[in-house]
C-alpha cells in the first residue's frame, strides 16, 4: 500500500461507479460502535482492577503500571480508529476523496505506532504478574524469555513503522520520491510474531497450575482462568487476514477493508487488557457482591475487622496447647501461615490454591527472641498472619499433659476473638 498510490489501473477504474464524495457507503456506524463500547467497557476493569489492587489489598504493584499504561494506549488508539471514517478509512476507494489522503495516512501511522505498545505493555504485565505469584526458578527463565520476546519483535515492529517509507514524510506526500518497504509482507510477518506471543504468554502458566494437588476439576478451572485471554489469538489471527488483504498490491478497494482492520486491531489490543484485569476483580467481587463468585465469606459492617480461625489451635487444639505450654510462656506471637481456604483472602492470587498443603508454618517468640521455632508444609503460595496469642486454663478443662508440662494461671485474661 506505501508505494502504490490511490489510483488503480485503467481496466480497474472503468468498472467503477461514479465517485460519491457527500454521502458514500462508509462503516462508520459500526466501528465507532465497537470501539466506543469496547473502550468503556475495557477503561473501566482496569480503573477498578487498580483500585481493587491499590485501595482493598494494598498490593499495587509493577504489573498494575504496566497495565494502566497500555489502557492510555488503547483509549489514544480508539481516538485514532474512531477518526478514521472522517478521513475515508471504511470507504469504497472510488469514493475516496484525494484530500483524505495525507491526514487517512497520518493517522494510519499514528494507529500502529499506538497499538505496537498496547500489546507490548499488556503481555509485559501479564509476565511481571507470573514473576509475582509463581516462585520456580526454571519457570522464570521462561518469563524472562517471553519479556525479552515481547521487547525485541516490540522494537522491531516500531522500525517497520517508521521505515516503511524513507523518507517518511513520501510515505502520505506523493510529490516526495522515496523508497518504500513491501507493507505486506512486513506487517504479516510481524502481526505473527504478535500472535505467537499471545499463545506463549497465555498458555505459558498451565503446566504450573495443573501440578497444582487439586481435583481434577478444579485445576481445569483454573487452567480456564489463566488460558481467558486465548481468544485475544482469535482477534490477533483475523487482524493478521486484514492485514495481508489491505496491503495487497491487487486489493484496489483497501480502503474500505481498513475498517475491519481498525476494528480487529482495537479488538485484540483492549481485548488483552480486559482478559488479563478481569481475575484482580475478586477482592472487589468479594467486598461489594459477595455471592456473585459462590463466596462463602460471611458479610461483616465496614470498619470492622475480620475474625480468624487460627488454623494450628482448630487442627489439634490440645497438642498446639501443649507446644505453647512447654516454651514456659503465657503470651506469645505466633505467625501463623496457612492456606488461602482458611483465611478471608482478597488477594487475586488466591486463584492459585495451596500447593500440596498439608499443615500450617508456625512461630513462636518470646520477648527476647529466643522461642522455638517449627516447620510444616511445603513450598506454596500462601498468607502470613501475625497475632498476639494469650493461653488460659479454663476451670472445666482437665488435661493431664497440660498438667504436667506447665502450669498456666487461672487469671489469665479474657480470651479474645481473633
Amino acid at each position: 500500500m506505501a508505494n502504490r498510490g490511490t489510483l488503480p489501473p485503467l481496466d480497474v477504474l472503468e468498472t467503477w461507479p461514479k465517485p460519491n464524495y457527500i454521502n458514500p457507503e462508509n462503516q462508520t456506524a459500526q466501528l465507532m460502535g465497537i470501539e466506543i463500547t469496547l473502550c468503556s467497557i475495557t477503561t473501566i476493569v482496569t480503573v477498578l482492577r487498580l483500585y481493587s489492587r491499590g485501595a482493598l489489598t494494598k498490593s499495587i504493584g509493577p504489573d498494575d503500571w504496566l497495565m494502566a499504561g497500555a489502557l492510555v494506549c488503547a483509549i489514544g488508539l480508539t481516538i485514532a480508529n474512531c477518526l478514521a471514517p472522517q478521513w475515508g478509512w471504511g470507504v469504497h476507494l472510488y469514493d475516496f476523496n484525494p484530500v483524505w489522503l495525507v491526514p487517512a495516512r497520518k493517522l494510519a501511522i499514528a494507529t500502529e505506532l499506538l497499538f505496537l505498545p498496547c500489546v507490548a505493555l499488556t503481555k509485559l504485565s501479564i509476565l511481571i504478574f507470573y514473576r509475582r505469584v509463581f516462585s520456580s526458578k526454571t519457570f522464570r527463565y521462561f518469563i524472562y524469555g517471553g519479556i525479552a520476546y515481547v521487547i525485541g519483535y516490540t522494537i522491531s515492529g516500531i522500525c517497520i513503522v517508521l521505515l516503511q517509507a524513507i523518507p517518511l514524510q513520501a510515505y502520505w506526500d506523493k510529490s516526495i520520491e522515496g523508497k518504500f518497504i513491501d507493507g505486506q509482507c512486513a506487517f504479516v510477518i510481524y502481526g505473527i510474531l504478535n500472535c505467537l506471543s499471545d499463545l506463549y504468554v497465555f498458555f505459558l502458566p498451565i503446566k504450573e497450575v495443573w501440578a497444582i494437588q487439586l481435583p481434577k476439576r478444579q485445576r481445569i478451572s483454573l487452567v480456564l482462568v489463566f488460558a481467558l485471554g486465548s481468544i485475544v489469538c482469535v482477534a490477533g489471527i483475523v487482524r493478521i487476514y486484514y492485514l495481508w488483504v489491505v496491503f495487497s498490491p491487487t486489493n484496489w478497494d483497501f480502503t474500505y477493508d481498513g475498517g475491519p482492520l481498525y476494528i480487529a486491531t482495537a479488538i485484540e489490543g483492549e481485548l488483552g487488557i480486559l482478559c488479563a484485569s478481569l481475575p484482580a476483580l475478586k477482592p472487589l467481587i468479594h467486598r461489594y457482591v459477595p455471592g456473585l463468585l459462590g463466596s462463602s465469606h460471611r458479610s461483616r459492617p465496614s470498619g470492622v475487622s475480620p475474625s480468624y480461625r487460627l488454623s494450628s489451635f482448630d487442627g489439634d487444639r490440645r497438642r498446639d496447647a501443649r507446644r505453647i505450654a512447654g516454651s514456659g510462656l503465657n503470651s506469645m506471637k505466633i505467625t501463623s501461615i496457612t492456606g488461602p481456604t482458611m483465611l478471608d483472602n482478597d488477594s487475586e492470587e488466591n486463584i492459585l490454591p495451596t500447593k500440596g498443603f498439608s499443615g500450617v508454618k508456625w512461630n513462636i517468640e518470646n520477648d527476647s527472641n529466643n522461642g522455638r521455632r517449627g516447620n510444616i508444609g511445603q513450598d506454596t503460595i500462601e498468607k502470613k498472619v501475625e497475632i498476639e496469642v494469650s493461653v488460659e486454663k479454663r476451670p472445666d478443662e482437665s488435661d493431664p499433659d497440660l498438667e504436667r508440662n506447665s502450669s498456666i494461671s487461672s487469671s489469665a485474661t479474657t480470651p479474645r476473638r481473633i
